[in-house]
């Protein structure tokens, strides 16, 4: 593979074979995230709204939702990397989203919705740490900074988000949830189609690199508090995304479309933030980065209760984008780059801990709106930003530490 990797870099057309295979990963990644985009910002309205269910209930199916997808995701990851070819399993993804769009379409009974909706929903949600570890192996065929380049394929995912939430809530409000899903299922379905024919496969790795990712994971304690960090800051921003559409249209009566222009600006800013910070991470430090959105975070979700009007709900997007751009593509990088195995494990363990974070998210944003409504929600996520700072300082003082240990030590004073 070594061989093959010099090859790319050193090929007089190589800044046009760059391009070649960026553009259709770039096409994938972007009906991927349209793809998300509609059912982050409408699925807790098409379970409110559509099947009448409570909040308890809309919160059991973030949880379900994400039991399954940390069991498909890890099963995922190690079976791609020993295939000759990781494109089958975007494939596999594809049709996973296909079958989520049409269940939601479909079906008007929570209990089918809850089992079949959300396995579909998990096995389609794959696509996202395959789509990134093919993007790391790309960029290490190619001889490109794995940082920079996943932080601009992080930014097309963000670009998505611009125009996804306001289009599929546009859609929403003029058709209804049936349209809104069967577009839905498109787009996972351009995804399995471009992940399977517009990507050229990547050499495969060697045969010792495809038993460690068997042998299982033996990971140091500093990666698990990393870990534990993406845990928590995944949490609470799939926490808010399932709680702000409700809490901007049932406590402040602001129409559905607003939380759309709220997304979408979000997205927007999200674009030049992930690209500058995939660029001065590798100068700073990637954990310095990651720590300081941790502190964005806290802030932004002290604010955001106080927050009652659109107005003021807009201006705090830029903090929303800042936090949310560094805790979504940086640590991933750094996942990647510690676990042991190849990229699709790695790649799966860091989506199965935002999985995880699906599943604890749903629980609290449930059992918490039912307790104390919509708007106390964002207290408990800027608790949890701060944990999530508390968890990295603790990476830190660990390195510390074990820096501090392999000092030489110095020669004890003779004594008169």
């Amino acid at each position: 593979m070594d061989a093959d990797r010099g090859q790319v870099a050193a090929s007089p057309a190589g800044d046009l074979g760059r391009a070649r295979d960026a553009v259709p990963l770039a096409g994938a990644i972007g009906s991927y995230g349209l793809w998300s985009a509609f059912l982050a910002t409408t699925t807790s309205l098409f379970l409110a709204d559509a099947l009448h269910v409570a909040p308890l209930a809309i919160g059991m199916f973030f949880t379900v939702r994400g039991v399954a997808a940390i069991v498909v995701n890890l099963a995922a990851g190690r079976i791609s990397d020993r295939l000759p070819d990781r494109r089958l399993m975007l494939s596999v993804a594809g049709a996973g989203g296909v079958g989520a769009g049409l269940c939601f379409a479909v079906l008007r009974d929570y209990p089918a919705v809850l089992v079949l909706g959300a396995l579909c929903y998990a096995v389609g949600g794959i696509a996202y740490s395959q789509l990134f570890a093919y993007t790391s192996e790309l960029a290490q065929a190619g001889g490109r900074s794995v940082t920079t380049f996943t932080a601009v394929m992080r930014a097309v995912f963000s670009a998505s988000w611009v125009i996804g939430p306001p289009l599929g809530l546009l859609l929403l409000t003029r058709f209804g949830f049936g349209p809104l899903y069967l577009a839905l299922a498109g787009l996972s379905l351009a995804t399995g189609v471009l992940g399977q024919r517009g990507l050229r496969p990547i050499p495969a790795r060697s045969a010792s690199t495809s038993r460690a990712t068997a042998s299982g994971l033996n990971l140091p304690t500093r990666t698990w508090l990393l870990l534990g960090a993406v845990i928590v800051l995944s949490a609470v921003n799939q926490m808010y995304n399932i709680d702000v559409a409700l809490y901007v249209t049932k406590d402040l009566r602001i129409g559905t479309q607003f939380v759309g222009w709220m997304a979408g600006l979000c997205a927007a800013l999200e674009i030049p933030i992930v690209i500058v910070a995939g660029r001065i991470a590798d100068r700073v430090g990637k954990l310095r980065v990651t720590l300081a959105a941790a502190a964005g975070a806290t802030v932004f979700f002290c604010l955001l209760p106080l927050a009652t009007t659109a107005p003021v709900l807009l201006a705090l997007q830029p903090l929303n984008a800042a936090w949310t751009a560094v805790a979504l593509s940086i640590p991933m990088v750094m996942v990647q780059q510690e676990a042991p195995g190849g990229a699709g494990a790695s790649s799966a363990l860091y989506g199965s801990a935002f999985m995880a974070a699906v599943m604890v998210a749903g629980a609290l944003t449930g059992v918490t709106a039912t307790a104390v409504g919509y708007g106390d929600v964002f207290w408990v996520c800027a608790a949890l930003s701060a944990a999530a700072g508390g968890l990295l300082l603790a990476r830190t003082a660990q390195r510390s530490s074990r820096s501090r240990r392999r000092l030489p030590r110095r020669p004890a004073l003779s004594q008169a």
